[in-house]
This record gives structure tokens, sequence and C-alpha cells, in this order.
């Protein structure tokens, strides 16, 4: 629906629209270096009429007429001395001022759509309409700014040559305007018919570029690298898809290719060019040879400039094409910028000091387009309660969490902290309040320091040894040797020559420690250590249990060992609360809890033998 959108025709308002918004931003950014963008562009145009035109018309006139040469001489060194100076200022434009202003209008603009974007919902990335927009932007931010500062130099060197040339027919040949005039109407719908026809062959395309992009990523990213390297097939079939995708892209160049063929050469050859030509020749020779109403030389300088007419209105309808175009663009990514969270909170209530307790009240849920995920769940989490939530792969315990930390809101139902629903609380104080490690966490490429803070550091002594603390507490090896810079050590060897790799586990610690550098009131370790072996594991659970013994803390893990001391675990299933209890009453139950720990308990047995051998620690 999107694409077919995006192909309609656009009104002038709504193309002049666009083309204010990206002004107003771009005159913010730099006014000194669009004023010089745009000086540079009017005087250029004006430095080739006067050569084209008044010195032509000039020195034709001096010629016919029959005076002094020296004027000729005269008029053509003041003439060069005004395009020498002309040609130095519009250099330094092109090789220094021009550089200088395109990436300060880049940021610019991404900044607009990053500033309007970071406060969006999680549940924004399950739409697929937002990933298409979202790559719009990120491909083709820079081009529409490309392509407004090539319209704004076209309008105002196109307006400017129109206007004088215009003028001087006036004044000159008023009759020889009737050309250009005459092929306007048609030239204007050919312009609007390739404009529709491109802007839809860009919009029909994106989806199959998007898959050829993620290819393209498979095949160069580390996370995806060694799968591949090891199933000769799975190259194979990316290749294929790739193949596929480019398939299709080439079948829609094909499907409109012809047409914008059609509409341009049409335009500018058959209409543009021979067509306006010839009309202009036939009527000057006309004046010339039947009416006698011109002289040779204003013939010529007449047909200079109703070309110059006929050309600048060419170019300012191509023009038109490429802001119509250009327009359609910003609309689609200004639509995503303008996208407006809807987890919000009317109230904004500051957050309580004290650790609060959380009241799950029957609440039930469903991702966009999915069947329900949770089905009316009731929990009750006191303040400084160990809490555990295990279960089976998809029986919601992640879609919990994340309702706990209100990246969603339940349909059904409501969340309470400290008797307040939680949608009354400021979304960022609340978000900020609580500290999770999520199984599908990243590692970015930054320092370690940086990994753990998620922030812009403060460069303090206090900073840097919190995050080692942090660090320590997680049980990451700072002595590591491949660590050369200790906590500035790079992360990933993508861009730095000394980045490290860390393994598994390494960045799994490293993740834990960002939620221990942050002293929130409530924690949450979603598979906190599913990379750790069972020793690693227990020393880390034991620590946890120690530095947050003052926090809320609730794990969400397979390995039922790293929650057999919890105050109360909840067992999960298909969306439901199926049980709840400690260790031992569930035990005693003798349900699904304990036929899981039994399952898990069989892999650390000594043959022969019933017991679970103890974890001693040295």
């Amino acid at each position: 629906m999107g694409r077919k959108q995006d192909a309609k025709k656009m009104s002038a308002r709504e193309v002049l629209t666009q083309q204010w918004f990206l002004a107003k931003l771009c005159f913010s950014a730099s006014p000194k270096g669009m004023a010089l963008h745009l000086f540079e562009s009017i005087k250029l145009q004006v430095s080739i009429f006067f050569e084209s035109i008044w010195v032509m018309n000039y020195v034709l006139g001096v010629a016919e007429r029959g005076e002094s040469w020296g004027k000729i001489v005269w008029c053509m060194v003041l003439f060069m001395l005004a395009v020498a100076l002309s040609t130095v200022t519009f250099s330094y434009y092109m090789q220094s001022g021009l550089p200088k202003l395109k990436p300060v209008l880049y940021r610019a603009f991404r900044m607009h759509i990053y500033t309007r974007m970071k406060d969006l919902d999680l549940q924004c990335y399950d739409q697929t309409d937002f990933y298409q927009k979202f790559i719009l932007a990120a491909e083709e931010s820079d081009v529409c700014i490309d392509r407004f500062l090539d319209t704004t130099e076209l309008y105002c060197a196109k307006g400017t040559n129109f206007l004088l040339s215009f003028g001087y027919c006036i004044f000159v040949n008023p009759l020889i305007l009737i050309v250009p005039f005459l092929f306007l109407p048609l030239e204007l719908r050919l312009a609007a018919k390739e404009n529709s026809c491109s802007v839809a062959s860009r919009m029909e395309r994106l989806p199959f570029e998007q898959k050829r992009e993620y290819q393209n990523r498979v095949f160069y990213l580390a996370d995806y690298a060694k799968d591949l390297r090891l199933n000769p097939k799975m190259k194979e079939k990316c290749r294929n898809d790739f193949q596929d995708s480019q398939t299709e892209i080439r079948r829609v160049h094909k499907k409109y290719g012809k047409r914008l063929v059609f509409y341009a050469a049409f335009r500018d050859a058959l209409i543009g060019g021979c067509a306006k030509e010839i009309s202009a020749w036939m009527l000057l020779l006309y004046q010339l040879l039947v009416q006698g109403t011109l002289s040779f030389a204003h013939m010529l300088v007449s047909f200079r400039a109703v070309d110059y007419v006929g050309n600048s209105m060419t170019m300012l309808l191509n023009g038109y094409k490429k802001m119509l175009e250009n327009s359609a663009y910003i609309r689609r990514i200004r639509s995503l910028a303008d996208m407006e969270p809807s987890i919000v909170s009317e109230k904004n209530l500051p957050m309580p000091q004290n650790p609060g307790e959380f009241d799950v009240s029957h609440v039930s849920f469903s991702y966009q387009g999915a069947g329900r995920v949770l089905h009316d769940i009731s929990i009750r989490i006191r303040p400084k309660q160990k809490i555990a939530l295990v279960g089976y792969n998809g029986s919601g315990k992640t879609t919990l969490v994340k309702l706990l930390l209100r990246l969603y809101d339940p349909q059904e139902g409501s969340i309470r902290y400290n008797g307040t629903d939680i949608r009354d609380y400021e979304v960022t104080a609340y978000r900020h309040s609580i500290g999770c490690v999520f199984q599908d966490f990243k590692i970015y490429a930054a320092t370690l320091k940086e990994n753990v803070l998620m922030d812009v550091s403060k460069n303090t002594k206090e900073e840097s040894y919190e995050v080692e603390k942090a660090l320590y507490d997680a049980h990451f090896t700072l002595k590591d040797q491949r660590l050369l810079y200790q906590i500035e050590t790079p992360l990933t060897a993508e861009f730095e020559k000394d980045g490290v790799n860390l393994s598994g586990g390494e960045m799994q610690k490293a993740a834990i420690a960002r939620t221990l550098y942050r002293r929130q009131k409530a924690v949450i370790m979603d598979e906190p250590s599913s990379a750790l072996d069972p020793l690693a594991e227990y020393q880390l659970n034991q620590e946890m249990n120690e530095t947050a013994k003052e926090k809320t803390v609730i794990f969400i893990s397979h390995r039922l060992s790293a929650t057999r001391d919890a105050d109360c675990i909840y067992m999960m299933e298909h969306g439901r609360v199926i049980e709840k209890g400690s260790h031992e009453e569930l035990m005693e139950l003798s349900g699904k809890y304990a036929a899981m720990w039994e399952v898990q308990a069989g892999l650390y047995r000594q043959p022969g033998s019933n017991e679970v051998p103890e974890l001693h620690l040295k």
C-alpha cells in the first residue's frame, strides 16, 4: 500500500511543502554555506548570459555598423577579467565550499531522523513497512540532500538564465517567445508521467534490494561466516537467494524501463530538441527574409536567447521532475521520522526511591499479526525477592519480561509497581530503574569500557573504577593477555587492528557487567549464563545473589540449577503460569517443574547413583 501511495502523483503544494522542509533544515544547519551555494549558482548564469547574449550582441552590432575594432577589444578584455574573477570564486566554492557543506547537511538530516526515532517503541520493529522505511531513510537521506542541492542550484541558475533571456526577447523580439511556450503543456505532461513511473519503479524494487542487501551482509558478518564456511549447501542457498533478488530487480527494470526511455526520448529529443529548434529557425528566417524586421545580428542573438529560454524551461521541468521524485522520498522518510511512540505516560509520575512490589494482574498479550502469547498471567514480586521464570522455549518468559520493562503494553490486564500502574510513571525513568540482560545481547565495535557504560564516557577515575568493579563482579578476567589496554581495549576486529573478539562466555559476562554497573532497584536476567559452563554458572549465581541482595531479581533460565535458590519459581507453559512455589514445594508437587528438574539432574548423576554431585568452590 505504501509503495502505491508513493507512486501517486503529488500535488505542487505537497512538493513545495517537502522542499520547504528540507530548505529550512539546510539553512538552519549551514546558513552561510547555503547562501554561498545559491550565490555561485546565480553568478555563473549571469556571466554566461553576458558572454553569450550581451557581448555577442554588442560585438556583432559594432561589426555590422562598421565601428572601431578598439571597442570590441576593450569589451573582450573587460569581460575576460570579469570571467577570471568569477572562475576563481567558483573554483573555491567547488573545491572547498561544497565538500564542506555536504557533510554538515547530511548530518543535520540524519540527526533529524535519529532524534525523532530514538524514542520509538520496540513494537515498531515488528512491522515490515517500518523496516522498508528505515532502509529507505538509511539509503536515501544523503541522496535527498544531494538532489536538493542539485535542484536548488538548477532553479537558481536556470531561473536566472530564463529571466535574463526572456527579458532580452521581450525588448528585442517578443514574437519568438511563442515557440517555447507552444510546447510547454506537452513537456509538462511527459515530465509528470516519467516521474510517476520512476518513483513506482524505485518503490517496487525496494523490498528486493532489501533482501539482496541482507544476503550481502550474511557473507561478510562474523556472526554468519562460521556457519557458512562449515555448510557449503548454505552458501549455495544464499547465492541462489541473492540471484533470485537480482532476477526480481531486473524484472522491475524491464517492466518500467521501456516507458522511461520513451518518455525521456520523446520529451528531450523530439520535443525539447528538434521540434523547438526547427520552429524557432523558421520563424526567425521569416522575420529576416520576408518581413525584414530583424537584422542578421539580431536574428543570431534572438535564436541564442530563445534557445536559452527553451533550454531553461526544459531544465526547470527536469528539475521539477527531480523535485517530484525527491519529495516522494522525503515524504516517506518524514513519515518514519514523524512516527510517535505509543508507549507514553500521561501522568509522568516520578519513580519511588525505595524498591517496590511488582503486581502483574490478569495480563494477556499478543504480537502484531500473531496469536496470543500470554494468557491471563498473574504474578506478585515483593521488594528484594528473588524470582525465577522457567519453562521450555516459547512459553512466554521473555515476552513477560518485555512487558515488565514496558517495551510493550499488555492488551488485557495491568502491571503495577509500588501500587501504581506502570503506565503512569515517566517512561524513561521507569525503564532506567530496571537493569536487564537479554539472551540476545550485543557487543559493539567500541572499547570494553564503552560496552559496559553504554553511554558517553566521562573519563574520570571514579567511572573507570566502577566499570572495573562491575566486570570483576561479573567474573570477567581483565588479566587476559589479549586485553592490552585493559578496559580501554577495543572489542571486535572489524575496525581496529588491536581489536579483540571475545568468546561467548566473555561477551555474556561483559553484558552482565552492564547491569551491575548501574545501581537499579530491580534486575532482570534473561538466560544470563547460557554461554557459561556449570562451574562458572554456579560461581556467577552465588556472586549475583551477594551483589544483588538488596535488589529485586528476576531470573529466566533453562538451567534449573540457576533457579533452585529462588524465593519463588513460576513454571510457564504455552503462555500460562502452570505452577508456582519454592524449589522444594514444586518438587513435592511432582508436576512439570519436577519432571524438568529430573531430566536435567540426570545429566549430572554418576552412573548407578541417584545423587546429584554438589559444586564446591575453592
